[in-house]
């Protein structure tokens, strides 16, 4: 009898890797093909890991967005920043870089805005602006306290 072949295991980089081109690729047909195939990635792939995750709901909420899924981005960046805690576990040294690539925080400030819910937009401004993310977000919190 012949010796059973283990599965390849991908690591998390690569599972990363893998999911921005395809992700890439999908966006060159526009934000429902992107949403088309992350919502695929999600079903394909019952074990991706959560810092993967944190990456792929944060493209998901950026799709959503872009086709005027307020609800859903909004439920995508809670998602997200869920799994911020295990991005940076796995990626320790580019976390930072990271971070200050995804949109969750901008998408997110900008569905609970349009959804009126002016104090969940006020929360992630002062989350955004702990971990420091950029000056810009003192405004969006200054001018969203006035709306209120």
């Amino acid at each position: 009898m012949g010796k059973r072949q283990e599965p390849v295991r991908k690591s998390v980089k690569d599972v990363l890797a893998d999911l921005l081109a395809g992700h890439r690729e999908a966006a060159f047909g526009g934000p429902e093909s992107a949403l088309k195939y992350l919502h695929r990635a999600f079903e394909g792939q019952a074990s991706m890991p959560n810092a993967v995750k944190a990456v792929a709901y944060d493209l998901y909420a950026e799709a959503q967005a872009q086709c005027g899924q307020w609800e859903g981005c909004a439920a995508s960046v809670g998602v997200s920043l869920g799994y911020l805690p295990d991005l940076e576990a796995a990626f320790p040294h580019e976390y930072r870089r990271m971070l200050e690539g995804m949109t969750c925080f901008e998408r997110g400030i900008q569905a609970y805005t349009e959804l009126g819910n002016f104090h969940a937009a006020l929360n992630l401004c002062e989350r955004a602006m702990a971990l420091k993310l950029g000056e810009h977000y003192e405004a969006k919190r200054d001018s969203l306290e006035w709306a209120q």
